[in-house]
């Protein structure tokens, strides 16, 4: 059986604490958060994790990992006041896959958080790398990798941690270009977060 992996990228190990939030990018193959400075300079620490196993043998490691990075961040005095996940590639294979990974990640955060971390923004994949390239459709991963890269100078190897990146600068409210303000305003639209009229003690 293969060793989970998990890496780890950034610099927020040598900041104080401060508000945070928290950009997510489910996928099985590596499973990627960024936690990154609401304000400020952008400071973040991304981590991915590659669970082994299948079912909901794997679903759990997942779930292990997402409670044990949150409650590592809170114990250093951070706190994470919103958050961000992508969301479905609608006719992907494996769908049910994808829709029980997903469900499983709302409820967790459901469980962690308070306040607009709790119901997290569902942010389409097209919105993802429209607000980093510019172009929501024919992107390809490299592309990503190297848009970020050119943009905000920073260098990932992986993909999924490269979105949960982009997805904690736009949960955030980093925006500078028109392309990008574009994005957020569309996301501002009630309909991209799961949150109830009201809040309901669990």
């Amino acid at each position: 059986m293969k060793k989970p992996q998990i890496k780890y990228y950034g610099d927020l190990k040598g900041v104080s604490p401060r508000p945070l939030v928290l950009g997510i990018d489910q996928s099985y193959s590596g499973f990627a958060m960024t936690f990154m400075a609401k304000d400020g300079e952008p400071h973040f620490s991304s981590y991915v994790y590659k669970a082994d196993g299948s079912g909901v043998d794997r679903l759990l490691k997942i779930q292990d990992f997402i409670t044990s990075t949150v409650l590592e961040i809170k114990g250093r005095g951070f706190t994470v006041v919103d958050s961000g996940l992508e969301g479905y590639a609608y006719g992907a294979q494996m769908a049910h896959m994808a829709g029980e990974l997903g469900g499983m990640v709302k409820t967790t955060l459901r469980k962690e958080f308070t306040g607009d971390a709790t119901y997290p923004l569902i942010i389409p994949p097209a919105m993802v790398k429209k607000y980093v390239t510019g172009k929501g459709t024919g992107i390809q991963k490299n592309q990503m990798l190297l848009q970020i890269f050119i943009k905000y100078s920073e260098q990932f190897d992986d993909d999924n941690v490269a979105d949960s990146y982009a997805i904690a600068r736009m949960v955030s409210g980093r925006a500078s270009l028109a392309y990008e303000k574009e994005v957020l305003k569309k996301l501002s639209d009630p309909k991209f977060r799961e949150k109830p009229a009201y809040t309901e003690t669990i």
